[in-house]
């Protein structure tokens, strides 16, 4: 058999992993030093996947596989054959969860296990593709997927993406060695047999996608023995007669790999090609450019929400690296093979327009090939370099891992640290377990299989699933929910995928039209809403009608009775509205809670009737009911607060004019304590610190300019007002010593103010034991300086304000 090269005996290519190497001058271990340095690698690894493994909810899916893995095998087949992945990883973790149990740390140790077994995996490629002489770019490749986001997102999860990545990456290690034409003879061809197929078969029963990675290796594959395909045409060839030739060493044990792979997934073939073409539909429309910045952004940090939106120069440095690697082995035989790897999943997503969170972890079977070839890119160190110069270039050679370190620095703690990195079933369930009362209270899940993962975390209150079936009836689900809410308080509603599960909102809507929306959140991808259902509201009717601006009058206004609202609930108001000439501007309403210190405590905005009753569509002289549930926020201080009511252009934020200004004040709300303390955990904060200063506990605090709570990033400009809101703890029990009037001060630059804790109106001195209560504090922003913080003689750095923002 002829070996092609085209390069001169004597000079070392780097690209040539056959090649016998010059004396070890490139390699920066020794081969002591490189299983250590790889142990230590892989004990990273497996450290960053364990770590905080816990730390976020299980979201929808997840809880789907909570569900599957506790049934049988059979119930499992049987329950995948109706879904769009095949049993193949639910079989397996049945199977791990046998010895280690159904509990979320248990399920997702599976995931980690293999996330950092493909960390090994992608050394043992590198090793292969350059040779064992550089040692430097084996372990690169192995750190860079040691430290990588995306990877170590999903080797958190309990989805069968983590274990997908590892059987794509081991069937290209072991394709390796057959791709190569210059191997003459190709020994253990029937290990090569057995466990391609084994491989091949376990992707295909693991997921769709595989069939992408497989055709990828045999397209490579029949690309580097195009020259014996073409022999075999010129040639009578019989495999009996020539054992040894290239066709019996490698054509026939990769065709007869494919076979028995083939012939393994036989069985669920039909199924996978029936779900295959009845795939739902979840793509978006994206531009090229948009689609390869989605791209470069996933392959580099995941779909982490918390983490940082790279910069195109730092995309485009993603895009390059592996394409650098590539020209570096552009004559290695095992570039063909980790091109098409890498490419392959990326020209799907394009080609399909596969841009969405759903279809985006995808390229997570490119990732170790991007770890492969970015590795690719260290720089050679030439044999005959001078002692200075090697110095030089090998510090090169460290820039990409210490990038990746700093990348990882970046992306993780704050990962960790938000508990909606997932879509938060968990926190959503504390709040529910806090605020509602399973005598009174309900919970609607919209989305099936919402139900699995809500029973994990279930607080105890009674649900309703709704809609009931696909697509939507909407007086079955009308009547259902008027018959399920007739004696309900308050309900917790959990939207998610509503334009699949609910398309024309009629659960949403009927829910704006009789009850009174309150609390509205964003946990990961599902909406939290809170709601209020009316009970002995007492009405106020304006005589006359009370004009915002020139043709729109609030003819009404409903509200309890007592006037009063309990800290973490809402407080529902009923506001009726008609206009006396048609609109062509959108308008939104805000009622507004404000301290005794005019500090916004609690708002409500939005267009009227949740958004169905936008102001440019109401006829002249109609009456517009108007049903909002303002939020009294957990640790607002019980005392009195006076209510206000605005309307502004949606576009502009201009107000219109009311009264003799831009806001009607409708009166005085008192917020009570709540009957039991309220756990801080239920409350999103910009910081959480859980720091003891003085008597008290610092949980946590937010930070933005003044009026601007909805946009906390906007930078300060100087001049304006740093609104600050503190959420103290109360200690329990208090102590005999516990102070009457605790004040603090509160430092920025040369700006410094004092204040009671609380607020004058609410002294330390009227805490009960374990109060969880906020504070809301402003001080004047000049220059950039530190944030400081001081309570009975003790200080706390809270942060450092740069260029207007509080880090």
């Amino acid at each position: 058999m002829e070996i092609s090269s085209s390069l001169r005996p004597s000079e070392p290519d780097e690209s040539n992993p056959t090649q016998s190497p010059i004396p070890n001058p490139q390699s920066l271990f020794s081969p002591r030093a490189e299983k250590l340095a790889l142990l230590l690698i892989l004990g990273v690894a497996l450290s960053l996947r364990l770590h905080c493994l816990t730390c976020s909810s299980y979201w929808h899916d997840e809880g789907n596989t909570w569900a599957l893995v506790q049934r049988s095998f059979a119930q499992i087949a049987a329950a995948a054959a109706a879904d769009i992945h095949p049993p193949g990883y639910y079989w397996l973790l049945k199977l791990w969860s046998l010895a280690f149990g159904y509990s979320p740390l248990a399920l997702r140790a599976f995931s980690a296990l293999t996330g950092t077994l493909t960390v090994a995996v992608v050394y043992a490629i590198a090793r292969s593709a350059v040779g064992g002489r550089r040692s430097a770019v084996s372990l690169f490749a192995a750190l860079l997927a040691a430290l990588n986001p995306f990877q170590i997102f999903y080797s958190q999860e309990a989805r069968m993406y983590s274990l997908l990545m590892l059987e794509s990456a081991a069937l290209v290690w072991v394709a390796l060695p057959m791709a190569d034409s210059r191997r003459q003879v190709i020994r253990h061809h029937s290990q090569f047999t057995i466990s391609f197929s084994l491989l091949a078969a376990a992707g295909l029963w693991t997921h769709y996608i595989f069939p992408v990675i497989l055709a990828s290796v045999s397209v490579a594959f029949l690309w580097l023995r195009r020259r014996d395909l073409s022999a075999i045409r010129k040639t009578q060839y019989e495999p009996s007669q020539s054992p040894n030739h290239p066709i019996t060493q490698s054509l026939i044990p990769f065709l007869l790999a494919n076979l028995i792979a083939l012939l393994l997934f036989l069985p669920w073939l039909p199924t996978a090609i029936d779900r295959v073409l009845h795939w739902p539909a979840g793509g978006v429309d994206a531009s090229a450019l948009d689609g390869l910045r989605l791209t470069l952004q996933t392959l580099a940090v995941g779909p982490i929400r918390s983490g940082p939106e790279l910069a195109w120069s730092w995309l485009l440095l993603v895009g390059l690296l592996p394409l650098i690697g590539l020209w570096r082995l552009r004559r290695n035989p095992a570039a063909p093979l980790l091109a098409l790897w890498l490419l392959a999943p990326i020209g799907l997503m394009f080609g399909l327009g596969l841009f969405s969170d759903s279809f985006l972890k995808f390229l997570l079977v490119a990732s170790p090939a991007w770890c492969v070839l970015a590795a690719c890119c260290v720089p050679r160190i030439p044999y005959s370099i001078k002692r200075a110069a090697t110095y030089a270039a090998r510090s090169t050679q460290y820039a990409l891992p210490l990038a990746a370190v700093l990348l990882a620095y970046a992306v993780l703690p704050t990962y960790y640290a938000d508990p909606a990195a997932r879509d938060n079933y968990a926190g959503m369930a504390t709040t529910v377990a806090a605020l509602g009362d399973p005598a009174t209270d309900l919970v609607i899940l919209n989305a099936p299989g919402q139900a699995d993962v809500w029973r994990i975390y279930d607080p105890g209150l009674p649900v309703l699933a709704l809609p009931a079936q696909r697509p939507p009836a909407r007086a079955a689900t009308e009547a259902a929910l008027a018959a399920a809410l007739a004696d309900r308080r308050q309900l917790f509603a959990l939207f998610w995928a509503t334009e699949q599960a609910d398309p024309d909102g009629i659960v949403e809507g009927w829910l704006n039209r009789h009850a009174f929306k309150g609390l509205e959140s964003w946990q990961g991808n599902v909406r939290f809403v809170q709601y209020t259902l009316p009970n002995q509201l007492t009405c106020e009717e304006f005589t006359p009608p009370v004009n915002f601006g020139n043709a729109i009058q609030l003819t009404q206004i409903c509200l309890p009775a007592e006037r009063t609202v309990v800290a973490g609930t809402s407080l529902p108001i009923a506001l009726y509205w008609q206009t006396t000439a048609p609109l062509d501007r959108r308008y939104k309403a805000t009622l507004q809670l404000l301290n005794p210190q005019n500090q916004v405590v609690g708002q409500q905005d939005g267009e009227p009737g949740g958004g169905g009753l936008p102001t440019d569509s109401w006829p002249p002289a109609a009456q517009v009911v108007d049903n909002r549930g303002l939020y009294a926020p957990p640790g607002a201080p019980p005392v009195d607060y006076r209510l206000i009511l605005a309307l502004y252009d949606s576009e502009t934020g201009a107000r219109l004019p009311v009264s003799d200004g831009d806001a009607l004040a409708l009166g005085a709300i008192h917020i009570a304590r709540p009957l039991h303390p309220l756990p801080a955990e239920i409350v999103d904060m910009h910081a959480r610190l859980d720091q003891p200063l003085g008597p008290v506990t610092l949980i946590g605090y937010d930070a933005y300019a003044q009026g601007y709570a909805h946009d906390p990033s906007r930078p300060l400009l100087p001049g304006e007002s740093l609104h600050i809101t503190l959420y103290w703890q109360a200690p329990s029990p208090l102590p005999a010593d516990w102070p009457q009037d605790l004040q603090l001060t509160l430092k920025l630059g040369d700006e410094q103010i004092s204040a009671a804790l609380a607020g004058a109106d609410y002294p330390t001195g009227l805490w009960q034991a374990n109060d969880f209560v906020r504070a809301d504090v402003e001080i004047t922003y000049h220059n950039d300086a530190a944030l400081v913080l001081s309570v009975d003689g003790e200080e706390i750095r809270l942060g450092q304000v740069q260029e207007g923002r509080v880090r």
